[in-house]
């Protein structure tokens, strides 16, 4: 066995080797630490860097993992870097799958493709792989069909995303996301009503609900209820009741002049019809 001196002292090759292992995980430690303070400082870039450094040098250790989370959720909420997130939430998963932060992880992952990439096609794939899981809340469950219903919406499935939506009203009816899936399910009736005359009816009386639960709980959906049982009234030829409620909220419609535009119309065919 080969002998090795230092200061005067015999080291056995197990010693050395401890030695550097130590050196090693200090320098992980301080690059963790400096990782820290940037992002404190909020130099977000730097600060990804010397995560990423940390997860490269020590990727499966506790403190590489929690780099590895800290590097991926900057990535997301900091840097605009969506795809690169995504694919440190995934590692992340593959690393520490029994984790604590493993459903948050997932849940990261699904709000990537849902709302930053736009993949609402791979958002309905996850989300749907996410609903027997026991690791996620009822009210986490009932956001992720809104986000079905909704992905299916957005890839025009509109028949598919109403039963979506009218499964969580059945199962989650007071969900945080009810009142959302009243609104978008009124809008799917709504597009729908251009080859199904029906449709009309249902988003109407839908749009009529949600205005009497949001009138005292949200102010801001209570006045978008309204504008959608104005425009739904107009598509049924029911001028003179549509006239009226875009009048009743073009005090507090956020965009005034679309209300203006909406009424000048509706008063114009008013007058044909009264010809």
């Amino acid at each position: 066995m080969k002998w090795f001196y230092k200061g005067g002292e015999t080291l056995t090759p197990l010693c050395v080797f401890l030695i550097s292992a130590c050196t090693v995980q200090s320098s992980t430690s301080n690059h963790y630490l400096t990782a820290e303070k940037l992002w404190t400082e909020k130099n977000y870039p730097a600060a990804v860097s010397e995560f990423d450094r940390v997860v490269k040098e020590a990727p499966n250790s506790a403190i590489g993992l929690q780099a590895l989370w800290r590097s991926s959720m900057t990535k997301a909420l900091f840097l605009n870097a969506p795809e690169d997130a995504l694919k440190g939430f995934e590692l992340f998963l593959e690393r520490a799958s029994n984790s604590e932060l493993a459903p948050q992880a997932q849940m990261e992952i699904g709000e990537l493709y849902f709302s930053k990439l736009g993949q609402f096609q791979k958002a309905i794939e996850f989300y749907t792989k996410l609903l027997p899981s026991k690791r996620f809340q009822p009210q986490d469950i009932a956001n992720f069909k809104y986000r079905i219903a909704r992905s299916y919406f957005q890839t025009n499935r509109i028949k598919k995303s109403i039963e979506w939506y009218e499964s969580v009203l059945t199962e989650y009816p007071d969900s945080p996301v009810a009142m959302k899936v009243m609104f978008d399910l009124a809008g799917a009736c709504y597009a729908m009503g251009e080859n199904d005359k029906q449709a009309y009816n249902k988003a109407l009386k839908i749009y009529q609900d949600l205005k009497q639960k949001s009138q005292v709980k949200n102010h801001r959906m209570y006045v978008e209820a309204i504008f959608g049982e104005a425009a739904t009234r107009e598509e049924l030829d029911q001028l003179e009741e549509a006239y009226d409620l875009f009048q009743s909220i073009k005090a507090d419609y956020p965009a005034p002049n679309v209300i203006q535009v909406r009424m000048v119309r509706l008063n114009e065919r008013m007058k044909k019809k009264r010809k």
